[in-house]
């Protein structure tokens, strides 16, 4: 079937594809009210916080999480985040972030010097059994790798 040869792969520049978080996501302050659950979403291009369901907003500033990818000059390379994240606080009340989401294209690419910036967010679930009465805190493992 005439002269077939695989393609070689195009040389890579095997620089480390490093991840600095540069601030952490913030809901800012709630009361969870009556019963039942709510949710907290915070808007990747305004910023702004939405409450659905029995919460109420006691103020405080959201913030996004933002981070910055650094690497080998236009690679292209996927962001891994996971599924939920649970939170917790010093009393032991809990609760949990889902639905996390970028602002990346969907083929991130590095710059031409190897860096690239997004915002990064997520849903904090909440309900009356959460309990938690003081800073929800927890670790969101996130990760890089090349395509």
């Amino acid at each position: 079937m005439g002269n077939q040869k695989p393609k070689k792969k195009k040389p890579r520049d095997c620089q480390t594809l490093a991840l600095d978080i540069e601030s952490d996501i913030d809901f800012g302050r709630v009361v969870v009210l009556k019963r039942g659950d709510g949710r907290i979403l915070l808007d990747l291009e305004s910023g702004e916080k939405q409450l659905f369901g029995d919460l109420d907003d006691l103020g405080g500033m959201p913030v996004t999480g933002r981070a910055t990818v650094t690497g080998s000059p236009f690679q292209s390379f996927r962001v891994i985040l996971p599924g939920r994240v649970s939170m917790r606080d010093t009393s032991g009340g809990q609760a949990e972030i889902a639905e996390f989401e970028t602002d990346l294209p969907p083929l991130p690419t590095l710059d031409s010097n190897g860096q690239l910036t997004f915002r990064f967010s997520g849903t904090l679930l909440l309900n009356a059994q959460t309990d938690a009465s003081g800073r929800l805190r927890g670790r969101i493992p996130i990760s890089v790798e090349y395509q």
